[in-house]
């Protein structure tokens, strides 16, 4: 099986609030509002040999993202700054080639109708990665649906929140299953997205996608697949769909930002193959990185 998921080693170094610090250190509070709520926000970024193609989406979404969350962020906190913090810490941590970046952004201590202690933090993690060239998959996924749980769509269902029980419930559930990864259902029964990914699927050469307002998160990825889709002139449906409209799919292939596109070989019962997938992989993709 194709693990879709890897083990993190132990950081070197870690960036708290603009200050490189040894990555043993503890720093969260029993308190914090993070650690006891969720509350909070993070971006997974690809830092492939020095470069981010996919920045300018990440900051745009987390900066349309803090306000949903009553954040106050500092006037310090900008790209340039943050970026530059990255690039710092990647080169501080030896990592070449390909690496996993993680921006968390939490709140201080305090309970729930109290006022945090503070209102912003950062921390900035980064891993180096085994597979240093970016490719696609070449072993297809296995995926199946999680049953026990459903996600709202409201206004915060599109946020890389830190509130993440439901998909790390369906992650569980998918590697009991020996699944590589799981679908999570919204509220109403129909498609969302996965534990990491946004879901997309081909019938009759139309690629289809769940839209936002069915409470998926609004990848990176997906974004700008998005744009390439209709500047390309390729015919993409945003809408709502079931389990058996994926179960009648052509092909069924998953986005996010640091993997880029990978393709499920099975859901269901049902195989599938990857032709246009790898087109859109090859075409749209692999160019960035």
């Amino acid at each position: 099986m194709s693990p879709f998921y890897f083990t993190l080693p132990p950081m070197l170094y870690i960036n708290f609030n603009g200050k490189v610090i040894g990555g043993e250190e503890k720093l969260i509070h029993p308190d914090n509002r993070s650690f006891r709520y969720g509350e909070g926000l993070f971006e997974t970024i690809r830092l492939q040999y020095g470069k981010m193609p996919l920045w300018d989406k990440h900051w745009n979404r987390l900066c349309q993202s803090l306000p949903h969350l009553y954040f106050e962020v500092p006037k310090y906190f900008s790209s340039e700054q943050l970026q530059g913090e990255v690039l710092q810490l990647a080169a501080k941590n030896k990592c070449k080639g390909a690496v996993r970046v993680r921006i968390t952004i939490f709140k201080g201590e305090g309970g729930l109708w109290e006022q945090p202690s503070s209102t912003f933090n950062y921390l900035i993690q980064c891993w180096p990665i085994e597979q240093k060239e970016f490719s696609m998959n070449e072993n297809g996924l296995d995926l199946g649906v999680f049953e026990a749980g459903r996600k709202a769509c409201d206004v915060f269902s599109n946020l890389k929140s830190n509130n993440y029980l439901l998909y790390t419930l369906a992650a569980q559930y998918a590697k009991q299953q020996k699944w590589n990864e799981a679908v999570v259902l919204n509220q109403h029964g129909r498609i969302c997205d996965t534990t990491i990914a946004n879901i997309f699927f081909i019938k009759n050469k139309i690629v289809h996608t769940p839209a936002l307002q069915e409470g998926c998160v609004a990848g990176v990825m997906r974004q700008q697949l998005m744009q390439e889709f209709v500047k390309n002139g390729i015919a993409v449906v945003e809408g709502t769909y079931s389990v058996v409209d994926l179960e009648e799919a052509d092909e069924i292939f998953l986005t996010n930002a640091f993997y880029g596109i990978r393709w499920v070989k099975s859901f269901e019962e049902k195989q599938y193959q990857c032709n246009q997938s790898a087109q859109y992989f090859l075409q749209f993709v692999k160019p960035l990185f």
